[in-house]
């Protein structure tokens, strides 16, 4: 319980940080109603999900040749610091170098109040955007045209089933959303979405395959990188002591939080003086009976330094790849991970990273040739350097543009 209100008291600092005294007040209250208000009601099925009932509508715009492209983004609303908006902020800024202009709705209303307070946590937390920012509430309400809209989440995508004034349709996709849920509604209302004949532009390949392969959808994927001004190698500053980076996220069951510290607990056992870095999420209500520093939280510029002063690092994916092993190799971190399609695809000749089952065992043993160095990690450094040097978001946010040029002309 007093981890709960700690939490809530943070997060209260925060939005009024970010908001100012006044407009961050407001919105903290309102939080506190509607949470009352849902504590002391009946849960309305009707009233959460209204957005799949959506009239479903074909875009009836024809495509006008022009050399500013304008596109519409539908996104869920955000926290700070959530990787999957921080792609999409820095895809419709990238795009916005490259004459491709951008407005961004909110699908529901955002715990950040009105669009202006949205916009200006944008700028602040993620990216400067010249986009507007539009919020959908209740109903469809959109007065503008756009040669693309994009859907960005399964809940978006309904949305832009229902939006009409485009030329074309895009499902913008950076993972399996079906796989976040059990098998049942949820799981369903996100399969579905991938049968709405929308052009999907996907992270990676993997996603590209699955959909093209299992629903028919015509795709392109766009490749990975990295913020090269954020992610260096800082250096470690005590070499005495060894360290294994974990990225720690139990509320987030693609992660793999409870095989890795299984994993982790064997293999201190064997290498008791080895400190575990635990950092994602505040670990403390969790036994963890070998040394670590739990990190929780951290701030995205601290990040580089943090992962410099680990020997080696421990990444587990059940669904896409995250971004997180290309950012630790850029800060010279080794990277051990989860075998399988959905890691390997940026990898095809096993050269970036160590691969391992989902055994308990196999995790452990191998987390111990690295640290005892009969694993040479050196060569996978320097694969990972050369393939991280010629790598650009900007190159990808091109390869995006060049995407939508051929999906309205397809």
């Amino acid at each position: 319980m007093y981890n709960v209100l700690l939490y809530n008291a943070k997060k209260a600092v925060k939005i009024i940080q970010s908001q100012g005294v006044l407009q961050g007040s407001k919105t903290v209250l309102s939080k506190i109603k509607k949470k009352n208000e849902i504590a002391t009601s009946k849960k309305n099925v009707f009233n959460f999900y209204h957005y799949l009932l959506l009239e479903s509508r074909e875009a009836k715009l024809a495509y006008q040749p022009k050399n500013e492209l304008k596109l519409s983004w539908f996104i869920p609303d955000f926290g700070i610091g959530s990787g999957g908006h921080l792609n999409i902020f820095r895809i419709i800024h990238l795009l916005e170098k490259i004459s491709v202009k951008s407005d961004i709705f909110i699908c529901g209303a955002s715990q950040w109040g009105n669009p202006s307070s949205v916009k200006e946590i944008i700028n602040k937390n993620f990216f400067p955007l010249e986009s507007n920012v539009y919020i959908i509430e209740d109903k469809m309400d959109i007065k503008n045209e756009y040669d693309i809209a994009i859907a960005t989440s399964w809940q978006t995508a309904y949305y832009v089933r229902a939006f009409e004034d485009c030329v074309k349709k895009v499902y913008f996709v950076q993972d399996f959303e079906p796989y976040f849920y059990p098998q049942g509604s949820a799981y369903s209302f996100a399969e579905q979405t991938y049968k709405f004949g929308f052009y999907g532009i996907t992270a990676g390949d993997w996603l590209k395959e699955k959909l093209s392969a299992e629903y028919g959808m015509k795709c392109e994927s766009f490749s990975f990188s990295y913020e090269k001004d954020l992610y260096i190698p800082h250096g470690k500053r005590d070499k005495d002591i060894q360290r294994v980076f974990f990225y720690s996220r139990p509320p987030t069951d693609r992660r793999g939080f409870e095989l890795g510290i299984m994993a982790l607990n064997e293999f201190c056992k064997k290498n008791p003086h080895v400190e575990i870095v635990m950092a994602g999420w505040d670990v403390s209500e969790y036994e963890i009976p070998f040394r670590h520093f739990n990190a929780g939280v951290v701030r995205i510029e601290e990040l580089s330094n943090l992962y410099s002063q680990c020997d080696v690092s421990l990444i587990l994916s059940f669904t896409n790849l995250s971004l997180l092993p290309l950012e630790l190799m850029a800060s010279g971190c080794p990277v051990v991970i989860n075998q399988g399609r959905n890691n390997d695809w940026i990898d095809p000749h096993k050269e970036l990273f160590i691969y391992v089952e989902n055994d308990i065992t196999e995790i452990a043993e191998v987390l111990d040739q690295v640290i005892n160095k009969k694993i040479n990690t050196q060569a996978m450094l320097e694969n990972a350097n050369d393939f991280l040097q010629n790598s650009s978001w900007e190159k990808e946010a091109e390869q995006i543009k060049n995407y939508i040029y051929k999906i309205l002309g397809d």
